[in-house]
């Protein structure tokens, strides 16, 4: 008679020849004989899944791992049987009973951790890499895989964790420290040392091109795009990214040819398309950059960006009315999302107020809140047309300004409630009698629906006549009060005109001039004293923060030569003669082909050709100051 061990090397045979029927009846023996036989409950579990029988042989193998739990393979069949069921918590507590026993099999659990994730089940596969860390922590595999897990679950603090300790053990591992490279938290030194082990991978010079944009290296950022562009030349990313790099460095139709071929690449992607925009309007081409903005909108309806470029090109068009009703989407974009939803009072629709006050607030910069400020005067006059007279109704009303206007605008509207903006809400803004609330930028929106609305804008400041210095013309020279430069860090390359260049022109037309500019200019202005042109520099006024100061200065001149800033503004908005030096692609406000503006009746607009060229617009003021003071 044969021995036990006898019988289940004979059983096993005939299970190995697919002799399946009489290996059975060989296993039902000898549990016959020995119920609970462990090695015999295992095999037969094993038989019944090749039959096909996976829940009975499942629950024969969990027998035998009860009685008999110190052989590792058992518990790594059980957990096979167990992930074929579908019970893969179970399955990860099987196999890492088998890993307690022989620590090798950490790598059944890291496996069967790759299977659930690429199944799309973190919480298993973490499961089962949490027991392989514990087992065996200095594997580098094991963690970097449980990050992808932890990442999954929404755990991205504990997932970060894992790959830096990951990183420590596995310091020449290229996809984990390119991964880590790749977090927004990465600093230059990872990205470096990422791109040393694996220099081939486009999407890490994106990223080294993206970070020393940010900090301002735009040289070494198209550097880094373009190396990844030689890797990758299908990457519409990277043509994006390199078109943002050559609109900084003040190459709009290189970023505009870059942009199309970005567009032509990834056709349906919208941010591409809005870029496109931008592009565009720096190219001085509302038009196109209408299309293109519409074009995004068609793709991705409520991207912020595209919505403001689309509102921008309309009214670049002078298409006020519908420019104006999608200016109303600027309080989903940067920097207006700020400041969305500053007052609680219900947004005023230009009906009457049933006696209660307006309170208008201004937005964005100085030079806004001066050109909507024009607005002002026609919500209390009583000659409106039928379609606005409603707006009679709102001659109480409160004015919320930058604190440097303030002194202006109380002398301009003395009927009006004029409240400085602070660094804390002032308690007049939530009064109870405020019905309603109006950002200033939105009035047009009321008030000026075709351009022949324009026609009722008039000067509203005035200055403050103590205040006016004693700097008039003698004789036939005309003083002329000159700034050339804004701080605007998208606009200002475009915009800023050299001030040697502007005081040159000027001098050989035969003017004095005094420095309007803010800043500290004296080095610049010593430099022209030293070639014989002479610039006053009027000591004891901040031209930044006094700004009834500065209207003062300003109604001194004859006349103001400017760039588009908030001088341009203040000189306009005081009815004062002021020639604008535009770029070739001016804000919105200043329209398109026109020499006038329908904001200042006062002022007179002076067009580059050609970007970057000032040459044009600087000779022809100096012919028209000629012209006029001969």
């Amino acid at each position: 008679m044969a021995t036990l061990q006898e019988a289940l090397l004979i059983a096993f045979d005939l299970q190995r020849e697919g002799r399946f029927a009489e290996a059975d009846s060989v296993y039902g023996q000898i549990l016959d004989a020995v119920p609970g036989h462990p090695p015999a409950l295992h095999l037969r579990g094993l038989l019944l899944a090749q039959c096909g029988r996976l829940e009975e042989g499942c629950t024969l193998v969990g027998q035998a791992v009860a009685g008999d739990g110190s052989q590792p393979d058992m518990h790594t069949n059980h957990a096979s049987l167990l992930e074929a069921l579908g019970r893969f918590g179970a399955a990860a507590e099987a196999l890492a009973s088998a890993a307690v026993l022989d620590p090798e099999r950490v790598a059944l659990l890291n496996n069967f951790a790759v299977r659930r994730l690429a199944a799309g089940d973190p919480a298993s596969a973490e499961q089962a890499l949490r027991a392989a860390v514990v087992l065996r922590p200095g594997l580098a595999d094991p963690r970097i895989n449980r990050a992808e897990a932890l990442d999954a679950l929404g755990r991205a603090e504990e997932a970060l964790a894992q790959r830096r300790i990951a990183a420590l053990l596995a310091p020449d591992d290229a996809a984990l420290l390119g991964a880590l490279a790749l977090r927004p938290d990465a600093g230059e030194a990872a990205l470096r040392r990422a791109l040393w082990l694996d220099p081939a991978r486009a999407v890490l010079w994106n990223r080294l091109g993206a970070r020393r944009k940010d900090l301002g290296a735009l040289p070494a950022a198209r550097h880094a795009y373009e190396r990844g562009l030689a890797l990758d030349p299908a990457d519409a990313a990277l043509w994006n990214n390199r078109a943002n790099v050559l609109k900084g460095q003040g190459d709009p139709d290189g970023a505009r040819d870059v942009l199309r071929r970005a567009a032509a690449l990834q056709p349906d992607s919208a941010p591409i398309r809005n870029n496109l925009s931008d592009a565009h309007a720096l190219c001085g081409d509302p038009e196109a950059a209408l299309a293109e903005a519409e074009a995004a909108l068609a793709r991705d309806p409520v991207l912020a960006d595209a919505r403001l470029a689309r509102a921008s090109g309309l009214l670049a068009l002078g298409r006020f009315a519908e420019g104006w009703d999608a200016w109303e989407s600027r309080w989903s974009a940067e920097p207006w999302c700020r400041t969305a939803g500053r007052f609680p009072q219900p947004p005023w629709t230009g009906r009457p107020l049933g006696g209660g006050r307006l309170l208008v607030w201004g937005e964005q910069g100085v030079g806004d809140e001066l050109m909507f400020a024009t607005l002002l005067p026609l919500l209390t006059q009583s000659s409106m047309n039928e379609t606005q007279s409603s707006t009679a109704a709102s001659a109480g009303f409160l004015l919320e300004c930058d604190a440097r206007l303030a002194p202006l605008f109380a002398r301009a509207l003395p009927g009006v409630e004029v409240v400085p903006r602070g660094p804390q809400p002032d308690p007049r803004l939530s009064a109870p009698d405020i019905a309603a609330q109006i950002p200033s930028g939105s009035l047009p929106r009321l008030l000026l629906r075709a351009e022949e609305d324009f026609r009722r804008l008039r000067p509203i400041l005035s200055v403050d006549p103590v205040r006016v210095p004693p700097l008039r013309r003698t004789g036939r020279r005309p003083l002329v009060g000159i700034a050339w430069h804004t701080t605007n860090p998208k606009w200002g390359r475009l915009r800023n005109v050299p001030p040697a260049d502007l005081a040159r022109a000027l001098h050989a037309a035969g003017a004095d001039m005094v420095v309007l500019q803010y800043g500290d200019w004296a080095a610049e202005v010593a430099a022209l004293a030293a070639e014989g042109i002479a610039i006053a520099l009027p000591p004891g006024l901040d031209r930044k923060d006094d700004l009834d100061g500065l209207a003062a200065q300003i109604a001194a001149t004859d006349l103001v030569v400017t760039i588009d800033n908030a001088t341009a503004h203040l000189a306009g908005a005081l009815g004062h003669p002021v020639w604008l030096l535009l770029s070739h692609a001016p804000d919105w406000r200043w329209l398109v082909g026109r020499d006038d503006s329908p904001w200042y009746p006062s002022a007179r607009l002076f067009r580059q050709g050609t970007a970057g060229d000032w040459r044009g617009p600087l000779d022809a003021v100096t012919d028209r100051l000629r012209a006029l003071f001969p």
